[in-house]
C-alpha cells in the first residue's frame, strides 16, 4: 500500500484538499493517477466518506479499469467499489436508470462509427440530399456527415438548435439546408431503430438534467465528489454535463486534473479552451502545481520546455500567470539525453534504429526489448521500421488501436471467406493458399493463375485438378459445403481444427504464436458480435457487413500483450499515457511532423463553436502539443530522426519542430552522407551482439482476477482453464449459453424498467424486451432457433403469471461485486437481491434442468453470492435461490459462516495452483462436451486414439 508520506508537496496538498473545486496542473510523469487514487483512498478510508458518493471520470476503459485496480490496491478487504466510469459509460448508466424519462427505450444498444455508416448508408435515399449524394459517387459524403454531426453533437447543437440556424441564414445556403433535414432524420432513424452513439449518451444525459431537475438533484446529493482525468481532453459537451452536476454555487468538490500541454485531440472535439477557462466557470478555485517529474532526465524536460513555450500565449502558463517547468527527480546523467539524427534514406533510418538498439542492449545489460520505443506520427510511417526488424528477426508488437484487418493471418482468413462466397474471385484465392494455412510455393500458384487465365476459368478449378493438391481442396471443399448450412464463427473454426493450424500455434508456445492467437481471438469476437445481433449471419452476410466497415474506415486494434519483451511501435496518440526508457521520435520531417492541416471536408460553422478558439495557429500549436507528448515519454534518452529521402523527388526538410527543441551542435549527428556499407560499418559492433531471446513473461502467472466460472473450471481441467481464460481461446457461439443470456439480459432490463415505471409491468412489455434482446447465434439450424424463441417466450409468460409472485421487491438486479480473497479480486455478477423481512434474498436464474434440493444445498456459485453479500454489500442474508425456468420453480437454501470462510480457504489454495502455472489437462468424460477437445493433445489419448 503507498503511504501519504511517499508523497511531495504538491502531491499532499491536492490529496488534503476537500472544500471547493481544484484544478491540478499536471504535467508529464508528475503522478497525476497516483494523486487521484490517494485521494478516493482518503475520502474513504480516514475521512468515512461512502463510495458511492464518489464519481471518477476518465477517457477511456483501460484507463478506468487501472484507476480501479489501483483504489482496490490501496483499499482493505471487501471495500465497496467508487464510481469509476468513462464519460460515455457513466451517461449510458444515467440513461439506462432514468432515460425512460425523457422518453427513451432503456434497453437501446450503442452505435458504433462503423455500424452509424451501415446504418446511414441503408437509408441514404431517403434523405432528402442532391449536393451531399452525387448520384455518380452516393456514398461519397457520408463519412464526412456523420463526422459533421458528431461535431455538432460535441457543442450540443441539436437537430432543432441546427434548423434556427439555417433558417436564419441570409441569403439562404442550399447546402445547409440539406444536413439540416439529414441531421434531424438522422436522429429520428437512431431512435427508431432504439440506437443511441457515442455524441447521443451525453447529449441526452444533459437533456434529462435539463428537462428533469429533480433527477439532476439526485445525482448531485449523491455524488458529492468528483474527480475528472485528462481534463484538457474533454469536449464541450462533457464540460456542460460537469457543470451540471458540479455547479459553482454549491461550491462543489470537484478536483480536475490535466495539462494544456498535453492536449492532443482535437480531431475528437476536445476543448483545450475547457481547461484554459476553468478558473472563470469556478472562481474559488484552488490551483495546485504538479511540477516534479518522477519519469525524464531533466535535458529532456528542458528541451521539451522550450518546445512548449512556442504555444504561448495560448497556454495556462501565459494566462495564469504559473511556472510549469518540470523539475527532474532523478540523479543527473552525465551523458547528453537528446541526439538528433540525419539519415540519407528511410531505410537508412530504420537500419539505424535497429542497430541503435542492438547497440544501448550490448552496452547496458539492464536494457531488454520492452525499453524501447519507436513513436511515429502516422501508422504508415512505421512501414520501414517493420521490415527491418523482421529482416533481423527482433521480437516487436504494433501498439494502437487500429490494424487487425491489416495483420497477415487475418488478412488471409478474410480473403479465404471471399472466396468461399464468390469461387471465382482468384486474388482471394491465391492470397489464401500461399497464406501461413497452407504456405503453399507462391510461384507454382502463381503458374497457375497464369493457366487459369490462358483457360479462362477461375484458379480454383485448376487448382483441383493439381493431384499435388488433393489434400488441401478436400479440406477447402468441406468449407465450402459448410457456408450454405453455418454461420462464420463455425466455418472457420472447423477449418483451424481439421488443418491443424489452431492446435499447432495454441500448443507451441512463442511469442509470435501468441500474438497470431490473440489477434485470431480477436477477429473471432468480432465475427462473434455480428452473429449475435443479426438474424442473417451466413457467411455472404458478414462479408457483405465486413465490406461495409471497411468502407467506413474501420480497422479495429491489433492484439497487444503486456509485459512481454518487445519493441514496442507506437503512433505519438497511441503514446500518450505510456513511458519508456529510450524513446525514437522518427520521420520529423516538415511535411509529416508538424502534419499538413487538413480540416473536415464540412466544417461547423464558427458560429455554433461554443468554445474558446486560439489566438495562434490551432492546428501547428496541437502538432506541438502531440510532439510534446512524444518528448516527454523517455525516461533515460530520446533519438530524434529524419531521412533526406523518403521516396520523392525532392530532398526533405526537417520538422521545425526540433530547432524549437533547442539542441546544441554537439547532440546532432548528420550521417546522410555516409555511403550505406560505410554507415553499416559504424556498428559493426552491434553486429556481435547475440540477440536476446523473446521472452512471454518470467515467474508465476498473473491472475488480476477470479470469478466462480474460473475457479470451477480450473479444477475440472486446468488445460481448458488456460485455453479460455489465459489465451483467451474464441469458440464458435454456444446456443444455451446464448440462450440464458438473452433471458438474464430481457428480465435484468424489464425489472430494471418496472422499478422506475411500475405501469410497464406488462405482459407484451417483456416479450417486447425479449424479442429485442434475443441473440441469434449459436442454434444447429433456422428452425432449432426458432422452436427455442418461442419456448422463451412461453417460460417468460410463465414467469410473468407466475414465476414474478415468489420474488420480493429487488433491491438489486445484475450487481457486480469486486472482493478482495488473498488479495486478488474475486469478481462476478448476482441476477438479483431481493428485500426481505429479516434480510435480502439472492437469487440466480437458471435456463438448464431443475435440481434437486441437496443439489442446490451444495451449489457452489450461490456460497460465492452469499460470501459477496456478506464481505461486499454488507447486507444480511436470509436465503439463496436458484429460479428454473423450465419448471417455474423456486429451490431455496442457506449458508454459515463456517461455509463462507470454507469456500474462501478453497479460492485461495486454487489461486495459489493457479499461479504455479501447471495446466496438464484432466481427462474426464466431461472431455467430450469441451470446446477445446479438437485442439487437446490429450483428448485422442484418453479416447485411444
Amino acid at each position: 500500500m503507498l503511504s501519504e508520506f511517499d508523497l511531495n508537496k504538491e502531491q499532499q496538498d491536492a490529496v488534503n484538499h476537500q472544500i471547493g473545486p481544484l484544478l491540478i496542473i499536471a504535467g508529464a510523469g508528475t503522478g497525476k493517477t497516483r494523486v487521484i487514487c490517494e485521494t478516493i483512498r482518503k475520502l474513504i478510508s480516514q475521512d468515512g466518506v461512502s463510495p458511492k458518493n464518489i464519481l471518477a471520470l476518465t477517457f477511456t476503459e483501460k484507463a478506468s479499469g487501472e484507476m480501479l485496480d489501483r483504489v482496490g490496491d490501496l483499499m482493505p478487504l471487501g471495500y465497496e467499489e467508487p464510481n469509476i466510469a468513462t464519460f460515455h459509460s457513466f451517461a449510458e448508466r444515467i440513461l439506462r436508470d432514468k432515460g425512460l424519462e425523457i422518453g427513451l427505450d432503456p434497453t437501446f444498444k450503442i452505435l458504433t462509427t462503423s455500424n452509424a455508416y451501415i446504418l446511414f448508408k441503408k437509408n441514404l435515399f431517403k434523405f432528402d440530399l442532391s449536393y451531399f449524394r452525387p448520384l455518380g459517387n452516393p456514398n461519397k459524403f457520408i463519412g464526412a456527415i456523420l463526422k459533421f454531426f458528431s461535431r455538432l453533437q460535441d457543442e450540443v447543437v441539436s437537430p432543432l438548435d441546427f434548423s434556427d440556424y439555417v433558417k436564419n441564414l441570409d441569403p439562404p445556403d442550399i447546402k445547409w439546408q440539406e444536413l439540416s433535414k439529414a441531421y434531424s432524420l438522422y436522429t429520428e432513424l437512431k431512435l427508431d431503430n432504439s440506437f443511441l452513439d457515442f455524441g447521443d449518451l451525453i447529449n441526452y444525459a444533459l437533456r434529462l438534467f435539463k428537462e428533469r431537475p429533480k433527477i439532476l438533484e439526485e445525482y448531485q446529493n449523491t455524488l458529492k465528489h468528483v474527480f475528472v482525468d485528462e481534463f484538457q481532453d474533454t469536449n464541450w459537451a462533457q464540460y456542460e454535463l460537469i457543470k451540471l452536476l458540479c455547479p459553482a454555487s454549491a461550491n462543489p468538490h470537484l478536483v480536475v486534473v490535466g495539462d494544456d500541454n498535453q492536449s492532443i485531440y482535437k480531431f475528437r472535439g476536445a476543448a483545450i479552451s475547457n481547461i484554459i477557462n476553468f478558473k472563470k466557470d469556478y472562481p474559488q478555485t484552488k490551483s495546485i502545481v504538479l511540477n516534479k517529474n518522477y519519469r525524464s532526465f531533466q535535458d529532456i524536460l528542458d528541451a521539451s520546455y522550450r518546445l512548449i513555450k512556442n504555444n504561448d500565449p495560448d497556454t495556462l502558463e501565459a494566462k495564469l500567470g504559473i511556472v510549469k517547468n518540470l523539475e527532474s527527480q532523478k540523479e543527473k546523467s552525465s551523458q547528453g539525453n537528446l541526439q538528433y539524427n540525419i539519415l540519407a534514406t528511410e531505410e537508412d533510418e530504420a537500419e539505424f534504429i535497429v542497430k541503435k538498439i542492438l547497440e544501448l542492449m550490448g552496452e547496458n545489460p539492464k536494457y531488454t526489448y520492452k525499453d524501447f520505443a519507436v513513436l511515429a506520427r502516422a501508422n504508415t510511417h512505421l512501414e520501414g521500421i517493420v521490415a527491418t526488424l523482421r529482416r533481423y528477426g527482433l521480437p516487436y508488437q504494433i501498439v494502437g488501436n487500429r490494424g487487425l484487418f491489416d495483420v497477415p493471418q487475418i488478412k488471409s482468413l478474410i480473403c479465404f471467406l471471399r472466396f468461399l462466397i464468390d469461387e471465382s474471385d482468384n486474388v482471394s484465392l491465391y492470397q489464401f493458399l500461399v497464406s501461413d494455412f497452407f504456405n503453399l510455393p507462391g510461384t507454382y500458384i502463381l503458374q497457375l493463375l497464369k493457366k487459369a487465365k490462358t483457360l479462362r476459368c477461375p484458379l480454383w478449378e485448376v487448382f483441383l485438378g493439381d493431384a499435388s493438391f488433393k489434400d488441401q481442396a478436400i479440406l477447402i471443399n468441406r468449407a465450402r459445403e459448410m457456408v450454405a448450412k453455418e454461420n462464420t464463427s463455425r466455418v472457420l473454426y472447423n477449418f483451424l481444427v481439421e488443418v491443424g493450424y489452431a492446435k499447432n500455434i495454441i500448443n507451441t508456445e512463442s511469442l509470435e504464436n501468441k500474438l497470431v492467437v490473440d489477434n485470431l481471438n480477436l477477429f473471432f469476437k468480432a465475427i462473434k458480435t455480428f452473429e449475435s445481433q443479426n438474424n442473417q449471419n451466413s457467411v455472404l452476410a458478414f462479408v457483405e457487413y465486413l465490406d461495409l466497415i471497411l468502407e467506413a474506415g474501420e480497422n479495429p486494434a491489433q492484439a497487444q500483450i503486456e509485459d512481454i519483451d518487445t519493441i514496442n511501435l507506437i503512433t505519438v496518440h497511441g503514446s500518450k499515457g505510456l513511458e519508456f526508457p529510450v524513446v525514437f521520435l522518427i520521420s520529423l520531417t516538415s511535411d509529416r511532423f508538424p502534419s499538413r492541416s487538413r480540416g473536415d471536408l464540412i466544417e461547423i460553422p464558427e458560429e455554433l463553436i461554443k468554445e474558446t478558439l486560439p489566438t495562434g495557429d490551432y492546428h501547428l500549436e496541437e502538432e506541438r502539443r502531440l510532439f510534446y507528448v512524444g518528448v516527454t515519454r523517455a525516461q533515460d534518452q530520446v533519438y530524434l530522426s529524419y531521412a533526406k529521402n523518403y521516396g520523392g523527388v525532392k530532398e526533405k526538410k526537417p520538422s521545425g519542430f526540433i530547432a524549437e527543441l533547442g539542441l546544441t551542435k554537439d547532440t546532432v549527428k548528420d550521417s546522410s552522407l555516409i555511403p550505406t556499407k560505410q554507415l553499416n560499418l559504424l556498428f559493426a559492433l552491434s553486429e556481435k551482439i547475440p540477440i536476446k531471446p523473446h521472452k512471454i513473461a518470467d515467474g508465476e502467472v498473473a491472475v488480476s482476477y477470479v470469478s466462480y466460472s474460473q475457479i470451477d473450471m480450473f479444477k475440472k481441467c486446468p488445460l481448458q482453464y488456460k485455453y479460455r481464460y489465459i489465451l483467451s481461446i474464441q469458440t464458435p457461439p454456444n446456443h444455451a449459453f446464448t440462450f440464458g443470456q438473452s433471458i438474464h439480459i430481457t428480465l435484468r432490463d424489464f425489472e430494471k424498467q418496472a422499478v422506475i415505471n411500475p405501469k410497464l409491468a406488462t405482459i407484451d412489455e417483456l416479450l417486447r424486451i425479449y424479442e429485442k434482446n434475443f441473440d441469434p447465434s449459436g442454434y444447429e439450424t433456422k428452425e432449432h432457433k426458432e422452436k427455442r424463441f418461442l419456448e422463451g417466450k412461453k417460460y417468460l409468460k410463465i414467469y410473468f403469471e407466475r414465476g414474478r409472485q415468489l420474488f420480493g421487491k429487488p433491491k438489486m438486479l445484475e450487481e457486480k461485486f469486486r472482493l478482495l480473497v488473498g488479495g486478488v479480486p474475486l469478481i462476478g455478477v448476482i441476477d438479483r437481491i431481493d428485500e426481505r423481512v429479516g434480510g435480502v434474498e439472492i437469487v440466480d436464474y437458471k435456463t438448464g434442468g431443475l435440481k434437486e434440493q441437496k443439489e442446490v444445498d451444495r451449489d457452489m456459485q450461490l456460497t460465492y453470492y452469499a460470501l459477496a453479500c456478506r464481505d461486499f454489500f454488507k447486507l444480511p442474508l436470509k436465503s439463496l435461490s436458484l429460479y428454473f425456468f423450465e419448471d417455474a420453480q423456486k429451490i431455496s437454501t442457506t449458508r454459515t459462516d463456517a461455509d463462507l470462510e470454507s469456500v474462501k480457504e478453497d479460492i485461495v489454495k486454487t489461486v495459489k495452483e493457479i499461479k504455479v502455472g501447471n495446466f496438464e489437462a484432466k481427462t474426464s468424460p466431461l472431455c467430450k462436451y469441451c470446446d477445446y477437445r479438437h485442439i487437446c493433445p490429450a483428448y485422442k489419448n484418453y479416447l485411444n486414439i
